[in-house]
């Protein structure tokens, strides 16, 4: 009893001194270098492996930065730049143009190739293999490119190819267009399975979730759970379109958001865990910031931290519509664009300044309280 009494106490005093809140909101802040431009942000930023940073505009410039927001070159292609980067396995990074081209660039921005296969590029390339890549086009083509032969081959589909290309783990392709079907294609774009829906798969990007099921959202506002030969598993309807691909979390839970305004959090059987409400549309993804907290954009200008459970932590003020998914990087940083032509590269802390504290972000006093180290100088001084 004592010394349960002497813990109670202690918590009391640690809230009162401002060391411990019942709102994990209290200990987080936040700084940034923002980078301003011209064009809006559509195409995600994408780090690299040496933690750089490179995204496209509908300036038509791409941007190369460091982890930190120095920005280190540009590109100027001669079309908008909507599309995502991709670093292949070779560390080039490769973005597509509404210029028809698919630009290769080094790791700090240098041109070191270019292919045209044909049409606006609005997808992200996948690497199907070392040299082989898989991307579509507005032309209602899902194209397949062999770097080492300098050969196209061509899947036509009908309709604009907006979807983002998911490798399965048994190295077939599965993508989505504005048919309203997405495909599972294999390496010689041969048609394998598809699955239809009632609205275009505009972006999503099919997730292969642990258990080998493929979900993906659509603008239909579900989100799905197929087989990988297509056979639905369980289907969740959401209140708006769906724009953004899932992700799925350590534990299991299946996130992504919609038009609606709302993020969605589901269990691997596609049952509603939770939601949260920003003020407006997320068009963003979602991105895991560590196994507990995860990090999204809203129309509503804030970039949100939230628990796994959809629970909020804090938000930053991003000063214009976030449609890009945010990105963290090695450094802790947390990237994110903007409609408006903001980069911005943002830094989060906790206010107590004292590293005994950190393992109170994110978590409640049920978990802090086991942990609490009596003898430990900070705490010794009260």
């Amino acid at each position: 009893m004592k010394y349960l009494f002497t813990t109670l106490s202690l918590i009391c005093l640690l809230v009162q001194v401002g060391y411990c809140q019942l709102s994990t909101k209290s200990l987080i802040d936040f700084s940034a270098i923002t980078f301003e431009s011209k064009g809006a942000f559509f195409s995600t930023p994408v780090k690299t492996s040496t933690d750089n940073v490179v995204l496209g505009s509908h300036n038509k410039n791409v941007y190369f930065f460091n982890n930190q927001g120095k920005l280190l070159n540009t590109f100027k292609a001669k079309g908008w730049i909507h599309a995502t980067p991709k670093e292949l396995s070779d560390k080039t990074i490769s973005l597509g143009s509404y210029d028809g081209f698919i630009y290769f660039f080094d790791q700090v921005g240098n041109m070191v190739n270019k292919i045209k296969p044909g049409g606006t590029i609005f997808t992200e390339v996948a690497e199907v293999a070392k040299n082989k890549l898989v991307f579509g086009t507005n032309k209602g083509k899902i194209v397949l490119y062999d770097m080492n032969n300098e050969h196209f081959k061509y899947l036509r589909v009908k309709n604009i190819v907006h979807g983002t290309p998911t490798v399965l783990s048994n190295g077939n392709i599965a993508i989505g267009s504005n048919r309203k079907r997405l495909y599972i294609i294999d390496q010689d774009a041969n048609i394998l399975s598809e699955y239809k829906t009632k609205g275009w798969i505009m972006h999503s990007k099919p997730l292969e979730s642990s258990n080998k099921q493929i979900i993906f959202g659509s603008y239909d506002k579900y989100l799905y759970n197929i087989s990988s030969n297509s056979e639905l598993n369980w289907k969740f309807k959401t209140g708006g379109k769906i724009h953004a691909s899932p992700i799925e979390t350590p534990d299991g839970t299946i996130i992504v958001g919609a038009f609606d305004g709302f993020v969605y959090f589901l269990n691997e059987n596609g049952e509603l865990i939770n939601t949260f409400e920003t003020g407006k549309k997320v068009v963003s993804s979602a991105a895991m910031v560590n196994d507990s907290t995860v990090v999204i954009g809203s129309f509503d200008e804030y970039l949100y931290l939230l628990t796994t459970k959809g629970e909020l932590i804090d938000k930053y003020h991003a000063e214009g519509k976030i449609f890009s998914s945010p990105v963290v990087l090695e450094n802790g940083n947390i990237v994110c664009s903007t409609v408006e032509g903001k980069v911005h590269f943002v830094s989060i802390y906790n206010r107590s300044k004292h590293p005994y504290f950190d393992n109170m972000v994110n978590t409640d006093l049920k978990t802090i309280v086991p942990e609490i180290d009596m003898d430990h100088p900070e705490i010794q001084k009260y």
